[in-house]
């Protein structure tokens, strides 16, 4: 691979999805289909994205087909910052710097169904998600959003 590609950043956005039910809270964790990770809703900033706000709605659009009117996104000043790993050919070797946004779904009143692009969809609390995300980096970004969403 060329050195101009490794040096390019991906900048992308991740949505974790919180509810709360009888004082417990959940998030809402993903099995991607091609790579085998769990991890959160997200994706890169496509070219026809104005904003990392149109990345994150257009991900969940894809891969929950869930419509962006039907809940709020609140950003967090929260980055993930990765290298891309074997699993993701095109950008092996390459940073990515993903925005975190979270959603509460509390009153949201339907099932969430995943799209082709995923495995599957499970909503975990707080211990099992720390147990199944794929990467350790992600756990730590998982832990600085827990202090937002508790407050």
């Amino acid at each position: 691979m060329e050195n101009s590609k490794k040096e390019k950043i991906y900048e992308g956005a991740i949505t974790i999805f919180y509810k709360k039910i009888n004082q417990k809270l959940f998030f809402l964790v993903a099995k991607n289909f091609k790579t085998g990770n769990i991890t959160f809703i997200s994706g890169a900033k496509e070219g026809f994205d104005q904003s990392l706000l149109d990345s994150a709605k257009r991900e969940n659009k894809e891969e929950l087909n869930l419509d962006p009117k039907l809940y709020k996104l609140t950003p967090t000043k929260i980055k993930h910052k990765f290298i891309f790993g074997k699993k993701k050919k095109e950008r092996v070797g390459c940073k990515g710097s993903y925005k975190v946004f979270i959603s509460d779904l509390t009153n949201l009143n339907f099932n969430i169904k995943h799209t082709k692009e995923l495995e599957n969809i499970k909503w975990m609390i707080e211990k099992e998600v720390f147990d199944f995300l794929t990467f350790p980096d992600l756990k730590d970004v998982f832990k600085k959003t827990l202090e937002i969403i508790k407050l």
